[in-house]
């Protein structure tokens, strides 16, 4: 052959390559469908139907959940739990098993196919044949010009096709020679050398064990999901199942195949990458493509195929820009994987026996199954999108922009998920038109997404020399890895929670909102956004880490933006510095309160802490949307702005709470308020700063394009977003009906203050009290407060009210014991007011604590408020509220209009 010139191909991304994240794809295609295909191989008829009989029989029982009455019904409760019995253990049963066959079918497959490709082919080892001495040579100088380290074992077939293959596995490498590529050594020495080349190109990108892996996945999900899933039908006779699960199974197996063939064409791409030269050349003309375009059917059915087209290959010769390309289609397929696994995995996830601290097991599983799958779809992303920008870096051209790419991750996601969870049979979808705000929003999400993977890649790719070395762009890239696996994991996790809170059954949580709201039949555009910060605010509850983890990700890419960082820093410490001056005079305004002295400086505290906390959000949001709208920085940089007015906010907020206690003697904030005020300045308004920012970012670009002026362009964006907050607190959802008039008298609107309480009520000798005071018999006991040992009442217009105890104490006398009932904390509800009937419900207490004292000796009856319903009459100056109870009791409490 000669000495041959040194083999120079396309320089490669010193990245993950695509064989790589299509790989992923098709495994978390292959996991999920078989999770499903084994839930319906191992489910327990017996035992289902014994559960269902089992439910069906509580049909006269109270419902566990009354979602109108906000209660839980615990009787109800424990026999629906006895019902479901072993359910947990039968779901991880039927999961665990899944994966354990997947898991031992592919590894048998993976082993098995080198020894069987090697006895039905009837291989030899090349240096078993005489006369190869000169061919051996040559191989060793294309091993060495490939860069291989290791010599792979050459074998030889009797095939006449000038062709070649490379497999193996860990324990050793296989190249295969077929005769006629042996005989073309002599005949065609150009053609053998781009034929070896390509096949060693393979050892060189490291992508043998991929494919082999691949392979036998493709195999597993058939051998291990489809046929026993055919003969569990089958035995049973199970017709119609069998017409409902089929199309599935045929649908996931169609997903599987193509996912597993997308691998195999990619890996022969990056082959033809390595060639360079008279070997491209020779490689192109071994196609033999001249003439030939490949027509829509052909490229149709290019997807079905497991080698790519000699046209298809050709192209990326031609032009390897296409090999780093961000193809939405590849987007599509992973996210369709995701979607497909998610539910299943959630399933197993939220049925384990130990869920991460602080989390219920449905939020749990959730945020699981986020983590598990954000880490494929984050190295999907990342490598897809930091290749094309390293290409753009190095060749120059223009830059992929990712936010296609990752909405077609996420309408993949949508669409897999979806049919999924119709695979589990579930009815209780969303209302159309939530649910289809819902996925309008996670598109949107996922073009965010993409457009965050983008920013961090050319910001971390313009900070390093143009010509790095591979060693530092990927320790870069995978710290960006590793952030975008928790902001996906973030993402994926809230939309699996929210898609079951927005399910429409009796008790999904939206209808729990919509029962707080008021309607529990109906759902509004005000009961999504009211339960969107609903889980906002729960996750900064139970698990914070759950918001601070993404938010503190979202930030990687800003540490390589350093002039637009410093400036987004500056906007956001101006704005907490005047929002942090200026909180005070909120405060003050609110504390005019205080001209009233029945209002002690517990409840002022109380009064002002409900009013401090809008003011921070609207404060991180002006500055996010500023620094996006005005500055036309990215939302990230908004993000950074938001938390760095949160920063400066949060003591503000804590000062202006200890001012108002010091008039009497400064009281520390507790630790209840520290946790509330950073958890809202620092997690929740950051939140929903990024979501403004984001809307503010794509207004703007829209208008943008309309208006030269750059403040035109931000002041209608701001206009936007002040109407479509106005829509949605003023408007109904679509196809909803109106709410029913609540009664709520306009009278009781106003702060009110206790002048006069008479409590009565029964004691039996054996209850808490009637053990304090010893008493030897049953009896009754009056208790009365006035204006000194009362407690305030904020009624708003909105239908929502506050009780706020200072110590409020109600004090009376039995069997000779002075008797006192102390009542601390906060409590908001829900009231209605009307034809001299009063109700309150929903009730929320803070800090609530109500003590029961008996001549210095005292105990705990804190327990939770139930709704009640009571008669009133309300005067321009008084207000007269009277409860009276089945077993005897009664309450009237007398209010005075307080002069705030």
């Amino acid at each position: 052959m000669g000495e041959p010139a040194r083999h120079t191909g396309t320089p490669h991304p010193p990245l993950p390559s695509a064989t790589l994240g299509r790989f992923v794809a098709a495994a978390t295609a292959v996991v999920g469908t078989s999770m499903f295909g084994w839930q319906i191989v191992l489910v327990d008829a017996a035992a289902t139907r014994e559960r269902a009989t089992c439910l069906a029989g509580l049909r006269g029982l109270p419902p566990a959940i009354d979602v109108r009455a906000g209660t839980v019904d615990a009787e109800s409760e424990a026999t629906v739990n006895r019902c479901l019995g072993t359910l947990d253990a039968d779901v991880r049963r039927q999961l665990l098993t899944g994966l354990a066959v997947l898991l031992v079918v592919t590894a048998l497959v993976y082993l098995a196919a080198p020894w069987v490709e090697r006895r039905l082919r009837g291989l030899r080892r090349l240096d078993r044949v005489p006369g190869t001495e000169a061919l051996r040579a040559d191989l060793a100088t294309l091993v060495r010009e490939a860069g291989l380290r290791r010599t792979p074992t050459f074998l030889v077939s009797r095939s006449a096709r000038v062709s070649g293959n490379t497999f193996g596995t860990v324990a050793g490498r296989y190249v295969r020679l077929d005769l006629g590529l042996v005989h073309a050594h002599r005949t065609a020495p150009a053609r053998f050398r781009a034929v070896v080349l390509h096949e060693l190109a393979h050892l060189r990108n490291a992508d043998v064990d991929l494919t082999r892996l691949t392979v036998a996945l493709a195999w597993a999900f058939p051998l291990g999901v489809v046929v026993p899933a055919a003969v569990t039908f089958l035995s049973a006779r199970r017709a119609p199942d069998l017409g409902r699960d089929v199309w599935r199974l045929a649908l996931f197996a169609v997903v599987v195949q193509v996912s597993a063939w997308s691998v195999l064409r990619a890996r022969e791409f990056a082959a033809d990458a390595r060639l360079g030269g008279d070997d491209a050349a020779g490689a192109r003309a071994l196609l033999g493509v001249e003439g030939r375009p490949a027509g829509w059917r052909d490229r149709l059915g290019a997807l079905f195929r497991f080698h790519p087209l000699a046209r298809a290959r050709a192209d990326e010769l031609d032009r390897p820009r296409r090999l780093v390309s961000a193809r939405p289609v590849e987007a599509l397929g992973a996210g369709l994987a995701a979607g497909i696994a998610a539910p299943p995995l959630m399933d197993l996830l939220s049925h384990l026996p130990r869920r991460p601290g602080g989390l219920d097991a449905l939020t749990g599983g959730s945020y699981a199954a986020g983590l598990l799958l954000g880490a494929p779809l984050a190295l999907v992303l990342t490598g897809t999108l930091w290749r094309s920008a390293w290409w753009a870096r190095r060749h120059g051209g223009p830059p992929v922009r990712g936010a296609v790419f990752g909405a077609a991750l996420v309408v993949g996601l949508l669409v897999g998920r979806r049919l999924a969870w119709s695979a589990g049979y579930a009815d209780d979808r969303p209302v159309w038109w939530v649910e289809l705000a819902l996925a309008l929003g996670a598109v949107a999400g996922g073009a965010l997404l993409g457009r965050w993977v983008v920013l961090g890649a050319d910001a971390w790719l313009r900070r390093l020399p143009r010509h790095a070395k591979g060693r530092a762009v990927r320790r870069v890239w995978a710290a960006a890895a590793v952030a975008a696996t928790v902001v996906t994991a973030g993402f994926l996790g809230s939309l699996l929670m929210l898609d079951t809170w927005f399910a429409d059954g009796d008790v999904s949580m939206v209808r729990v909102v919509a029962a707080r709201e008021g309607h529990p039949d109906h759902v509004t555009l005000v009961t999504v956004a009211d339960t969107l910060g609903w889980h906002v605010r729960t996750l900064a509850d139970q698990a914070p880490y759950l918001l601070a983890a993404p938010l503190a990700a979202a930030l990687f890419p800003l540490a390589a933006t350093g002039a637009a960082t410093r400036l987004a820093l500056r906007l956001g410490a101006v704005s907490g510095v005047v929002a942090a001056v200026a909180l005070p005079v909120v405060v003050a305004g609110v504390a005019v309160a205080a001209h009233d002295p029945g209002l002690g400086p517990g409840a002022l505290r109380g009064l002002v802490d409900g009013h401090t906390l809008l003011p921070v959000t609207l404060v991180e949001v002006t500055a996010a949307v500023a620094v996006v709208a005005g500055r036309r920085l990215s939302v990230w940089h908004g993000t950074l702005a938001a938390l760095t007015a949160g920063v400066l906010l949060a003591p503000a907020v804590l000062a202006a709470g200890v001012l108002l206690s010091c008039e009497g003697g400064c009281a520390a904030p507790d630790r209840a308020a520290v946790a509330r005020a950073l958890g809202h300045a620092l997690l929740v308004a950051p939140v929903v700063a990024t979501l403004a920012a984001a809307l503010g970012a794509a207004v703007t670009a829209v208008l943008a394009r309309a208006a030269s002026g750059r403040w035109l362009a931000s002041g209608t964006a701001a206009a936007v977003l002040l109407g479509l907050a106005a829509a949605a607190v003023t408007g109904d959802g679509p196809g909803t009906r109106s709410a029913s008039p609540v009664d709520r008298d306009r009278c009781l609107v106003g702060v009110w203050r206790l002048s006069a309480g008479r409590y009565h009520f029964p004691v039996a000798t054996d209850s808490v009290l009637g053990r304090l005071a010893g008493l030897p018999a049953a009896t009754t006991v009056d208790l009365t407060s006035g204006a000194s040992t009362g407690y305030a009442t904020a009624y708003r217009v909105d239908g929502t009210a506050t009780d706020l105890y200072d110590l409020a104490v109600a004090e009376g006398t039995l069997n000779g014991h002075t008797v006192q009932r102390v009542r601390r904390g906060t409590q908001t509800y829900r009231w209605t007011a009307g034809s001299g009937r009063y109700t309150q419900r929903n009730v929320v207490t803070t800090g609530d604590l109500a003590l029961l004292r008996v001549d210095g000796r005292e105990a705990d009856v804190t327990t939770v408020v139930d709704d009640s319903a009571s008669t009133y009459r309300c005067g321009p100056a008084e207000l007269v509220i009277r409860s009276d109870g089945d077993d005897g009791s009664w309450g009237e409490e007398t209010f005075v209009r307080s002069p705030a």
